[in-house]
């Protein structure tokens, strides 16, 4: 075996410039006859690189010892391009999930542990911007699709699997917050129920609403009591409740006032409240608002009624009224009809075989042929049709690298080549 030597290697291409340190002789728009371009094993580093102006790696856990190790000062430390495949791509353990056809501009792949992990001590640890796409996408075949957390994790919802698509969960803080500034802050849909508000804190809020509330449907109001109410302001500063009547149907009210003439009036309905119930069946309830001998409503048409006095009086007494209608707009309704109040979903039962790492990777693989372009294709099957290239380095014992001391590159200063 040869022995170890040092050695560097200028590239000077004719032009009086060093372009490059060293050149494996390819040919433009040529491969060259090599597996490999450059093959390099070191007991702290297989290759370093350093760009710029000459200076020590920035050490650390993670980079005092690597396969391939670049640092800079003013530049990128490492740079991986692709044009139809995939920029850089990072592996930890050994046997992982191999998924063909992904295209990426960094691609992270494990068996146990995250495929990628970004952490920052005061910005996002990990940030996605698109301008057409979306800026972060998570999906997971059999947990959360993206998960959020912010300090400790807060509590589970009962009576559910606390499996979705997004999950937000704290202990200290907001579980999921969502705001708009044109549009809707948050959307909830479902063929079931589109959004669920639980508590099981006695006089904790299942939903609270500050500002007007538009409801498109009906409104049921379950529990133990079934009560409605309105908070109304008191003159002490303080709220009261105040509680709905309920009927077992439909009814809309109105309220007024009039006054005998000679004993008789014709009351005009309200033209607005004449065209929401039915005018052939509404209700009338007189109370007289002095001495008389008693009100009566003689007939009622769709756009009056006439009050007239008991007895054939022709008192000129004041009195009000109480009009009820049935709702013009509802059809088929039922007294006492029957509810059936719904409950929080329970944990879904698995309705199809449980998933499979190949049904998951295939579903992996199909959605990233659907959105690769034609080159990206072409240079799949190109790749896939390439012998593999197999380095097998001589064995050697691994150091023990907490034992080790800090791998340090102090290169040769150089004047930098005027340009």
């Amino acid at each position: 075996m040869a022995e170890d030597v040092k050695f560097f290697a200028d590239g000077d291409i004719g032009d009086g410039v060093e372009d490059a340190a060293f050149q494996n002789g390819s040919v433009q728009g040529e491969l060259p006859d090599f597996q490999f371009g450059v093959v390099g094993y070191g007991i702290a580093g297989g290759l370093v690189g350093c760009g710029g102006p000459a200076m020590t790696r920035l050490l650390g856990p993670y980079s005092t010892f690597a396969g391939v190790q670049g640092t800079a000062r003013d530049f990128t430390g490492v740079a991986g391009t692709s044009v139809n495949h995939v920029g850089v791509y990072g592996q930890v353990e050994d046997i992982v999930i191999r998924v063909d056809s992904l295209h990426a501009g960094v691609l992270g792949t494990a068996l146990t542990q995250p495929g990628v992990v970004g952490v920052s001590d005061n910005m996002p640890g990990v940030e996605g911007d698109s301008f057409l796409g979306n800026g972060v996408a998570g999906a997971s075949d059999t947990q959360d699709g993206v998960f959020g957390m912010s300090g400790p994790a807060g509590p589970q919802a009962p009576k559910t699997s606390n499996i979705a698509g997004v999950v937000g969960s704290s202990d200290r803080q907001h579980g999921v917050i969502g705001t708009s500034n044109a549009s809707v802050g948050v959307i909830g849909f479902s063929n079931t129920i589109g959004v669920l508000g639980y508590t099981t804190t006695p006089g904790a809020l299942a939903g609270q609403f500050i500002g007007d509330v538009s409801i498109t449907g009906n409104l049921t109001v379950g529990g133990s009591f079934n009560l409605k109410g309105c908070a109304v302001p008191f003159p002490d500063g303080t709220y009261r409740t105040l509680y709905c009547m309920e009927s077992p149907e439909v009814w809309f009210e109105d309220f007024g006032a009039a006054k005998l003439k000679r004993g008789r009036v014709i009351v005009k309905l309200d033209e607005d409240f004449a065209k929401v119930i039915k005018r052939g069946d509404y209700k009338v309830f007189l109370t007289p608002e002095g001495d008389c001998r008693g009100l009566y409503v003689r007939r009622k048409s769709a756009a009056n009624f006439e009050v007239r006095e008991f007895m054939g009086g022709t008192s000129s007494v004041a009195f009000s009224y109480r009009i009820v209608g049935r709702r013009k707009d509802v059809r088929g309704h039922e007294r006492f009809a029957k509810f059936d109040m719904p409950v929080p979903p329970p944990a879904p039962r698995a309705r199809r075989p449980a998933p499979t790492r190949a049904a998951f990777i295939a579903d992996l693989e199909r959605r990233a042929r659907a959105r690769a372009t034609s080159a990206m294709r072409k240079s799949d099957r190109e790749v896939a049709a390439m012998p593999p290239a197999i380095l097998n380095p001589p064995r050697r014992r691994a150091p023990v690298v907490a034992a080790m001391p800090p791998a340090i590159l102090n290169p040769r200063r150089r004047r930098a080549p005027a340009r």
